[in-house]
């Protein structure tokens, strides 16, 4: 049975394109409330990434003042946890209430290799669950009828099983059960219902957190959204179909059009043909500057009226060719040296450097950049990301990261069963899956959870265990687990990480990086320098937080699941498109702007990329692209480079044109992303000729002049 949305006695939508002042409005929308007498408590502001929250969050309190502190910002994914790690949560998920952490997915994805499946079968129909469990596929009830029975229904609840008998939660997952857990207890919902839900890029959310955020309105729900901006950025399985639902379950909606956008003149045209690239029917972007008496964002959006739109000015070419940069360079590294040449110009003309992005299409990249400004004395920031896996669990040195970070959360938590599967699975072959498929098949006859079989198990074993059998290593891991778990217990920060390595005999180069590893992801996140008193608030700055067990290994699931950034002030910025959402910076970067990167060298490929999927990867680049140019405020500068060794454009994996020699050197020839004709005035021959234009520069050079 399909789950229809739940109404909300007042609702709005405020509609526009990038960079048209959605945010601003809803930003707008809460200083109404609190003026109107709401409870700042009484309020909930939803935003699609953590990064996102924490800019919305700053920016409410400069407009709002202290009351605005008080407003909740934050994410879907972090309501629906809190809420499903409560007792009764925990309760009626049956389920530990914490995410699977990419450590942990390593052995789940053993446990599901006992299916028989081939592995790219397996990771198909997996793909195929996900996205149904975001869409709320079973109903309220979670029935099973959507799936086919034989093969697809088995592997459905063959990974439910595993799930249920280590407590974790998977991402696409933890929405869609706190809907069900606030449907089916209604004293629950009750108290978590706030008067007002604001929701910024809505169409970024799973259906199931649109479901959520929609539940938790009790008196008026405003989401924004962008139909053309359905991209992935946090939430599994964007939904723009939302859009739609929302307004059809609020009949009285009102709805809000914002097509005036306050990106500079290249920013908005190069949005305005990416948007009619997805909708040839979208309206167009405007230049809301291009007058000098342009309404505010919020002013646009509170004057405007339901289901009307105004009419936007377009740019005229010389204020699009003038605010925008294209770098053509040799090699990798000139383009290193005219991306920092770039910044260095914008800070120079007293640019805020926060306010600079720079977008890598390629992890190197965002290193390579993040050196070539810092050898200038430009401070960077990264998003910190927590990038563990289980590694080669058959090899400890290969594993030694996620042994450390597995030692480390059983010690905070004695009873945490997915810990507990992740340590007894390491060094062997096949993680022990047979061993526990067996227990797992025990424990669901006796309704008897992992850490019970375990200990029971052990219990009942002799002192040397079953030695070359697989519930002998799985004993032998247990115990080894208990006795460490009794060496630190009283120890904290780094004095526990390192008694921990010890008695996991981490050491060499393999030992001492896991251990640093580890460390770094569970440092107290750095704050601006304050002084013994806020004066903006005017209280006292709290104490360090602790740092046990706990504390430690709340930080590091943190930074593997939502990675942010955790120091911006003074810094230019360096990441991806998702480390975007929620930013509008005054110059935007678009580095390492070549095919092979953006697109993927597999789009280019016919026997990995049919013509038909090759239509969806080029749909789902524009929307990437099209959410990201369109939010330079002032520049919009793209960067690429035409040449590499051989070597390293296969090890890039980047879309090769043509080999030579150059000095007894294989030299690999690159072309610039083919999206560049879609942002590059200077090659963009399809654009109309507009009123009082025709002098308008058409060459390259005039067209990339800063």
């Amino acid at each position: 049975m399909t789950l229809e949305l739940a109404p909300t006695p007042t609702a709005v939508l405020i509609e526009g394109g990038v960079g048209c002042g959605k945010t601003a409005a809803l930003i707008t929308r809460v200083a109404t409330l609190l003026e109107d007498g709401a409870a700042p408590e009484d309020m909930l502001v939803l935003t699609a990434t953590p990064d996102a929250a924490r800019v919305l969050a700053a920016r409410l309190i400069e407009v709002v003042g202290e009351r605005g502190g008080a407003v909740e910002v934050t994410c879907t994914r972090d309501v629906a946890l809190g809420m499903l790690a409560s007792e009764e949560g925990r309760a009626f998920s049956g389920r530990a209430g914490r995410l699977v952490t990419p450590v942990e997915l390593g052995f789940i994805m053993e446990d599901m290799k006992v299916s028989g499946l081939k592995q790219r079968r397996l990771r198909e129909m997996l793909k195929f669950f996900y996205r149904n469990w975001t869409e709320l596929a079973g109903g309220a009830d979670d029935d099973d009828r959507w799936l086919i029975p034989g093969e697809e229904a088995d592997t459905h609840a063959l990974l439910k099983d595993v799930l249920r008998f280590t407590g974790g939660i998977l991402e696409p997952e933890a929405s869609a059960m706190a809907v069900r857990f606030l449907l089916a207890c209604p004293e629950v919902l009750a108290s978590a219902q706030r008067a007002h839900v604001l929701v910024d890029d809505y169409q970024m959310h799973s259906r199931a957190s649109q479901h959520l955020a929609n539940l938790l309105a009790r008196d008026s729900v405003i989401v924004a959204a962008d139909p053309a901006a359905v991209v992935e950025v946090f939430d599994s399985y964007p939904y723009g179909e939302g859009i739609g639902e929302f307004t059809q379950a609020n009949e009285g909606c009102e709805r809000i059009v914002l097509n005036e956008s306050y990106a500079c003149a290249a920013a908005a045209r190069a949005a305005s043909r990416l948007r009619t690239s997805l909708d040839a029917g979208a309206a167009p972007l405007g230049d809301a500057e291009a007058e000098s008496d342009a309404p505010s964002p919020s002013q646009s959006a509170s004057s405007a009226t339901s289901g009307t739109t105004a009419t936007p000015t377009v740019p005229d070419r010389a204020a699009i060719a003038a605010s925008f940069t294209a770098l053509k360079a040799t090699d990798p590294a000139a383009e290193m040296a005219s991306v920092a040449d770039a910044v260095q110009t914008a800070l120079e003309a007293g640019a805020d450097p926060s306010s600079i992005y720079v977008l890598a299409f390629h992890p190197a990249w965002e290193r390579r950049v993040a050196r070539a400004l810092e050898a200038r004395g430009i401070a960077t920031a990264t998003p910190v990301r927590g990038r563990v896996a289980a590694g080669d669990y058959r090899d400890l040195d290969r594993c030694a990261a996620a042994r450390l970070l597995t030692a480390l959360a059983l010690v905070a938590n004695a009873h945490d069963a997915l810990a507990w599967r992740a340590w007894c699975g390491f060094d062997d072959y096949l993680a022990n899956s047979a061993v526990f498929a067996d227990m797992r098949a025990e424990a669901d006859e006796q309704g008897k959870d992992l850490g019970a079989m375990l200990d029971e198990v052990a219990a009942a074993a002799p002192a040397e265990s079953f030695p070359g059998t697989g519930i002998g290593r799985v004993l032998d891991a247990y115990r080894a687990g208990r006795t460490l778990i009794e060496q630190v217990q009283g120890l904290e920060g780094d004095e526990l990480i390192g008694a921990i390595a010890s008695a996991l005999n981490l050491t060499g180069e393999s030992g001492e990086h896991a251990i640093q590893l580890v460390r770094a992801l569970t440092a107290p996140e750095p704050k601006p320098a304050v002084s013994a008193i806020d004066t903006s608030f005017g209280t006292s700055v709290p104490a360090p937080a602790p740092d046990d067990a706990q504390t430690l290994i709340t930080r590091a699931r943190n930074r593997m699941s939502a990675p942010v950034f955790e120091a911006t002030e003074g810094c230019v910025l360096i990441g991806d498109s998702a480390h975007l959402t929620g930013r509008t910076p005054t110059t935007l970067v678009l580095t390492g702007f070549v095919n092979g990167f953006f697109p993927t060298r597999d789009y280019f490929d016919a026997t990995v990329t049919t013509p038909d999927k090759q239509k969806l990867v080029r749909a789902t680049d524009t929307r990437r692209l099209y959410t990201a140019a369109g939010k330079a405020t002032q520049r919009l500068i793209a960067s690429w480079f035409t040449s590499t060794s051989l070597v390293e454009a296969e090890t890039l994996k980047l879309e090769i044109a043509r080999a030579k020699l150059r000095r007894g050197e294989r030299i690999a020839v690159t072309t610039p992303s083919i999206y560049l004709t879609e942002i590059d005035p200077a090659t963009e021959p399809s654009i109309p000729e507009l009123p009082g234009d025709s002098q308008a520069p058409r060459d390259a050079a005039a067209a990339t002049s800063s």
